[in-house]
């Protein structure tokens, strides 16, 4: 008789493996999108969970971390850039 054991440690890595490259995936999007407030990096939190939910019953998860950040930086995309963003930095700003 075969045992489930193996198919549980499997997707126990997986799912582990899963949760660290979101967390990383999050990293990156505060560091794209992030206004340096606790509420803009609490939004872009936000956006992940909402987006990683509707991945909830996915069969596969391996491309998870991928889809999600795309789908976050589409929507974080849409956003208006918080006022603290919108300024180009010093070195590229036009003098007349």
């Amino acid at each position: 008789m075969a045992s489930t054991s193996g198919k549980r440690t499997r997707a126990t890595n997986e799912d582990l493996q899963v949760s660290t490259q979101l967390r990383d995936v999050t990293s990156r999007l505060v560091k794209s999108f992030g206004d340096g407030t606790g509420d803009g990096e609490n939004r872009i939190r936000r956006t992940v969970a909402t987006i990683e939910a509707r991945f909830g019953d996915a069969r596969v998860r391996t491309f998870l971390p991928i889809l999600i950040e795309r789908a976050a930086r589409a929507e974080l995309g849409r956003d208006p850039m918080p006022a603290a963003r919108a300024t180009p930095p010093m070195g590229q700003m036009e003098v007349r």
